[in-house]
């Protein structure tokens, strides 16, 4: 699927559509998951935490609410038009419903602008970190631009409208971004919550009670690389405030896990590495291009002969 993007003054807007439909075609990466701990810089925004802390599902469902947030997320970024929108409609819809005062008095509201496009802003950076990772690409500012503004197109129903919009401009979101971390940002409950579900994660109920002695060797480990890998994409300013000491250690395994999910992205077919909704709409795509490619390129009478 190409889509059209804006491109900054001088760039090459063929370029810049490259890069946009590579980055839209990685996150329909099922690596992508592997980034989840991103987006812990969203519950240390005081109001954001405040929401979730009101709903508990971080708490007391953080398996399932996992698998939901990545199931919409793929409607957003390989889901037909219509059920794009739907699902958009959808999340805004129910989010209305995300407000009141929590005890300590702080008012929040799930669409409030600050919020809601924090939560915006920080599934773009985790997005757009785990497409580094993945495909191994160093990202010029053009590049960065569009993989941004591919985002805000696929995202657009999402968005709220007039001066609640969001920043166009990457550099400016950068900024904009680092002024929340220095000003914002701290430790709360529901951060601490998020972390000890991937440090010490429960055994969810999809995984049957015969295993759990499995699940209690293997979590362990497989928590550590998922901290790791999401933690080591975050901001310095973000990791800092992240309940777990970063050392000298976890950057050599940051290294080393970036270069080994590189190397199975470039390696492994996509069939494998897709995302069932990405890999049917990648299947959707070839067949209409196998089915465009019989068609007459005119329907003018065909030349007659001659002998």
């Amino acid at each position: 699927m190409t889509c059209p993007v804006a491109v900054l003054p001088g760039a090459d807007p063929t370029e810049a559509n490259e890069v946009g439909d590579l980055f839209e075609r990685v996150a329909g990466c099922a690596f992508v998951g592997l980034f989840a701990a991103g987006l812990f810089d969203q519950p240390m925004l005081p109001a954001v935490s405040a929401a979730l802390e009101a709903t508990g599902r971080i708490r007391n469902q953080p398996w399932w609410r996992a698998v939901r947030s990545a199931a919409s997320d793929q409607l957003v970024f390989h889901g037909a038009t219509a059920d794009r929108q739907a699902e958009a409609e959808r999340l805004v819809r129910l989010h209305r419903d995300v407000k009141g005062t929590d005890a300590n008095g702080i008012r929040y509201s799930a669409l409030n602008p600050e919020s809601w496009n924090w939560i915006l802003i920080s599934t773009f950076f985790v997005y757009r970190n785990a497409f580094r990772v993945i495909t191994g690409k160093e990202l010029t500012p053009a590049d960065d631009q569009a993989v941004w503004d591919r985002f805000r197109l696929l995202s657009a129903d999402l968005q709220l409208p007039g001066r609640s919009a969001l920043i166009a401009d990457y550099d400016e979101l950068c900024a904009y971004y680092a002024q929340i971390v220095d000003e914002k940002l701290e430790v709360t409950s529901t951060l601490e919550d998020a972390v000890a579900s991937v440090l010490r994660a429960p055994r969810p109920d999809f995984v049957p009670v015969v295993a759990a002695p499995l699940w209690r060797l293997s979590s362990p480990v497989a928590g550590h690389v998922i901290a790791v890998i999401g933690f080591g994409t975050m901001h310095p300013g973000v990791r800092e405030l992240v309940p777990m000491s970063w050392s000298r250690r976890h950057d050599v395994e940051f290294a080393v896990l970036s270069r080994a999910i590189a190397l199975a992205y470039r390696w492994l077919p996509a069939r494998l590495t897709d995302t069932p909704l990405a890999r049917n709409r990648r299947e959707y795509a070839r067949l209409v291009a196998k089915y465009q490619g019989v068609g007459l390129t005119s329907f003018a009478a065909d030349p007659v002969p001659t002998i």
